[in-house]
């Protein structure tokens, strides 16, 4: 058979449980600015707690740098509309600014912000701040996620907070994100139980290596791959960029998977394994399944990355036939 992108992303369906996590997101939309700032100031203070103080060190924060140090010698009141009209998408230079940021450096953003925030550089939550039913609903979800899945949300969370730039009348480049030096040694030689196909290996052992070429060469012209939560990016220059702006130090560690092949010698491919990130330590790591469609060539046609919504479904790698 001759994949599709409609095709591809029915591999392996309803071989996992439903996210709650997509559920919070559209949860998070619904709150009043105040209540998305306490949100992502919890995900921060708790979550955040594991973050990788050396990789924040060694990042090159140049490109925020000006813009924390105008929000550092604000008043509290200022410091505080700045926040707001960032969690409320309002349109001003520094929303505009940030709305041109990696998902990188959002993250590195707003950790320092709350850094400051915890020594008081920075305006904190207000102090009779109680929260709304529905914040304080939408915080035990929260609470309740695995370190990983509080991951993900608090990306999904300051990636889309700022003036969005696609709606800009004078759209500028995207700012060239800062280098993240790799705290964890990059994982090579990697075995897949279940798995002979060299493809994978090789794309799991490129994208770790941040070796974006070496991974974008193994994809067909008109591949496609489908971030968690998220549409499918079509072309290969199109992914390159996302690989450049959103994958950088991730450690990729699949651990097993399954094949089926196809009459036509193309094949489909679910792996599961953890993924590390540069910003949090190794105790904290992403549950993920890699869902592969390669073509009779061995060239990767489509590749999902789903987060899984348990650690157990680590071990569910039953193909639909078996169900």
């Amino acid at each position: 058979m001759a994949f599709t992108i409609e095709s591809a992303q029915a591999m392996f369906a309803g071989s996992g449980l439903a996210s709650p996590i997509p559920g919070i997101l559209a949860n998070f939309e619904e709150l009043s600015v105040e209540d998305r700032l306490a949100v992502l100031w919890y995900a921060y203070t708790e979550t955040g707690k594991s973050i990788t103080r050396a990789a924040l060190g060694a990042a090159s924060m140049a490109l925020v740098e000006g813009m924390l140090n105008d929000i550092k010698v604000m008043s509290k009141t200022e410091q505080t509309q700045v926040m707001f009209d960032l969690a409320g998408r309002v349109d001003t230079p520094l929303g505009r600014t940030y709305g041109y940021f990696s998902a990188n450096t959002k993250l590195g953003f707003w950790y320092q912000l709350a850094d400051w925030m915890n020594e008081g550089i920075v305006a904190p939550i207000p102090a009779d701040y109680s929260g709304s039913a529905d914040a304080l609903l939408l915080l035990e979800a929260v609470k309740k996620l695995d370190g990983g899945q509080q991951i993900q949300v608090l990306r999904d969370i300051v990636v889309n907070m700022g003036y969005d730039p696609t709606v800009s009348p004078k759209a500028t480049p995207k700012a060239e994100d800062f280098q993240l030096e790799r705290t964890e040694p990059v994982v090579t030689g990697l075995t897949v139980e279940g798995i002979t196909d060299a493809t994978p290996l090789a794309y799991f052992e490129a994208m770790n290596r941040d070796d974006f070429e070496a991974a974008i060469a193994l994809f067909v012209e008109d591949g496609a791959l489908q971030p968690p939560f998220q549409k499918p990016i079509v072309g290969k220059e199109a992914i390159i960029a996302y690989m450049r702006s959103e994958a950088q130090g991730l450690n990729m560690m699949p651990s097993r998977g399954i094949t089926e092949y196809l009459p036509d010698g193309s094949k489909q491919l679910k792996i599961t394994g953890k993924v590390l990130t540069p910003w949090f330590g190794v105790n904290v790591a992403m549950n993920i399944a890699w869902r592969f469609a390669l073509t009779a060539e061995g060239k990767i046609f489509f590749v999902a990355i789903d987060m899984l919504a348990s650690p157990e479904e680590l071990l569910n790698l039953r193909p639909p036939s078996y169900k």
